[in-house]
């Protein structure tokens, strides 16, 4: 099929979209203003003593229900750039050696085109108008699915009302990063520990690609009264609770993040696809808040779109 589509956001649903309308014969264009693919699935590099090293500071593992995501895993494991992480029931994972390439190999037959940012969309006719940050002229596709968090979405679709609908329904807590490597590894250290319902301003706390390399996530409640504050106090109150327990290891601050959207609180309600255009939207935000759940909406979302092109085309036919 012919048709030109163009998918905002390389994250797992910006991906999963493209897998999607790919499998039924439909090429698409992934853009992101990002440097790197993965959104939320982030990865940051750190040298010690000449090897490098990765921070995992998006999400942390993910895990599978739906057979489709089953299979991407088994393929992944078979071919080692997916791993097991830990021993939990429901079974976790990790990519290997990091969450990057997990989405590296799933999106190598993909075109994905980083550091493009997307200013407006408007329809035209039965097509859509796109405008790039810093490019005067506007180009025409056939089909747009965009996988940006629900009030960034919200912002970008004012041209489409049925969709922000939906999107304004939803919410995110936010969430503070905090990476930080080890120069002496204690003996008993595990690879994770799980804070959440416990005292304190720390919800998760785990190891990267080796145990010298950490990430600790506050809770919902510290993240959402504090991602605004001076990052110099983030850092300090941070530390304070890292250093907890780590006792007299010597740690040493590599960086903060502070993702703004980062789990959704409250899920989208409503329309997935204009009733009349062929604009649809995908995230966690539809689906709930994990990996799997923004795999299945982009895959809900190509398959939407696909459905409009066929629609379209079988009554082109009729007239």
């Amino acid at each position: 099929m012919s048709k030109k589509v163009i998918i905002i956001g390389s994250g797992i649903a910006g991906i999963s979209s493209s897998l999607k309308l790919k499998s039924y014969g439909v090429n698409s264009t992934i853009v992101d203003k990002g440097n790197f693919i993965g959104g939320r699935i982030s990865t940051r590099e750190v040298k010690i003593d000449s090897n490098l090293n990765y921070f995992f500071h998006g999400a942390q593992f993910f895990t599978a229900k739906t057979n489709e995501f089953k299979k991407i895993i088994r393929e992944g494991i078979k071919r080692k750039y997916i791993k097991e992480f830990g021993n939990f029931y429901p079974r976790r994972y990790r990519g290997n050696k990091s969450m990057r390439e997990f989405l590296l190999n799933l999106s190598k037959e993909l075109d994905i085109q980083q550091k493009i940012k997307i200013n407006e969309i408007r329809p035209s006719n039965n097509r859509i108008n796109l405008l790039e940050d810093n490019k005067k002229e506007w180009k025409t596709y056939d089909g747009v699915i965009s996988t940006l968090p629900a009030p960034q979405n919200y912002e970008l679709l004012k041209n489409f009302p049925s969709l922000q609908e939906t999107l304004k329904t939803g919410s995110y807590n936010a969430c503070i990063a905090l990476m930080f490597t080890l120069d002496q590894i204690p003996v008993d250290l595990k690879t994770h520990y799980d804070f959440y319902k416990k005292p304190g301003i720390l919800a998760w706390m785990a190891a990267g690609s080796n145990p010298n390399v950490w990430t600790a996530h506050t809770n919902e409640k510290f993240s959402d009264l504090n991602y605004h504050k001076d990052k110099n106090f983030l850092k300090k109150e941070i530390l304070s609770s890292i250093k907890k327990k780590f006792g007299k290891s010597n740690i040493k601050f590599h960086s903060l993040h502070i993702w703004r959207y980062a789990k959704v609180a409250k899920k989208c309600l409503g329309r997935q696809i204009d009733p009349r255009y062929p604009v649809a939207i995908a995230g966690d935000c539809l689906e709930g808040p994990n990996i799997e759940g923004a795999f299945v909406s982009g895959q809900k979302a190509a398959d939407l779109i696909f459905d409009r092109f066929q629609k379209s085309s079988q009554n082109f036919y009729q007239t």
